[in-house]
């Protein structure tokens, strides 16, 4: 099981946990916590608004996305790095065919591009363009499964609050029973518990995971962008491990604290 996977299944279950103590500490028995009406109108009600905003292909697309917690889309920069300058020397003492062998052996989608396009003998300009399109369309991709968890968390109260409403319309009805108006109006109130719970201690933080980790692969695809456009050049192999090196070492300064965009490219060495 992978560490991000692990810390967000602790983060949820402490969050619940968090509930029921509190409810357990009021001395409420844990049956008020429960009603299935309130999950059907909550989970499923949220769901249908994410459909009608996003799509059904998108939502399963999110739903694909929370195993990236499992096993995250990672590129290993330091073996890339490596690779590239092997296939830097293999270019330069054999010509750029060689690399034509190497592409099959190539497991993402992404470098097996570069390498086509460099195996084409694609010009620099439209070779970083095309490049740079492929980068944006898979990062928009991957940073969908954070914005349908998002809006699930953005719908989920609100759908909440309907289901009380319509829990105490039930109640209403029942007025000739008043010995069941306390126990009908606090069932009411779990749909939005349900609602602001599944917002807070679910949706809202897996889309804020799921965001950092998008941008942590679209930091990736900008050094995959600087060494397969180095390698385009003929730059040698010490040049673009220097060159790339540069990158890993500003890890951990690769956002900006206060705007959260990337941060700049370092300029290559000539």
């Amino acid at each position: 099981m992978g560490v991000c996977l692990l810390t967000s299944l602790l983060g949820i279950l402490g969050g619940f946990l968090v509930v029921i103590c509190g409810a357990l500490a009021d001395r409420d028995p844990l049956s008020s916590l429960f009603s299935l009406t309130a999950v059907i109108i909550v989970i499923c009600g949220s769901i249908t608004a994410v459909i009608v905003q996003f799509g059904l292909g998108r939502i399963l697309l999110a739903f694909k996305g929370v195993f990236w917690l499992v096993k995250p889309p990672r590129t290993d920069l330091h073996a890339f790095i490596e690779q590239v300058s092997e296939w830097s020397a293999m270019a330069r003492s054999q010509g750029t065919l060689v690399l034509e062998s190497v592409i099959p052996t190539v497991a993402d989608p992404f470098h097996r591009q570069g390498l086509q396009m460099i195996v084409d003998n694609t010009t620099p300009e439209d070779f970083a363009a095309i490049l740079k399109i492929m980068a944006e369309k898979t990062a928009r991709m991957q940073e969908t499964p954070a914005e349908v968890w998002e809006a699930l968390g953005g719908y989920s109260p609100t759908i909440g609050v309907m289901g009380a409403v319509l829990g105490l319309i039930h109640v209403m009805m029942r007025l000739d029973h008043p010995e069941e108006l306390g126990e009908g109006i606090a069932t009411a109130f779990v749909a939005t518990i349900y609602g602001v719970g599944f917002a807070n201690l679910v949706a809202l933080p897996l889309g804020g995971r799921l965001k950092h980790l998008a941008r942590e692969l679209e930091r990736e695809r900008h050094v995959a962008i600087q060494g397969f456009i180095l390698l385009a050049e003929g730059k040698p192999g010490l040049v673009i491990k220097q060159n790339l090196e540069s990158y890993l070492e500003t890890k951990s300064k690769a956002y900006d604290d206060r705007a959260g965009e990337p941060a700049a490219v370092p300029q290559v060495a000539e």
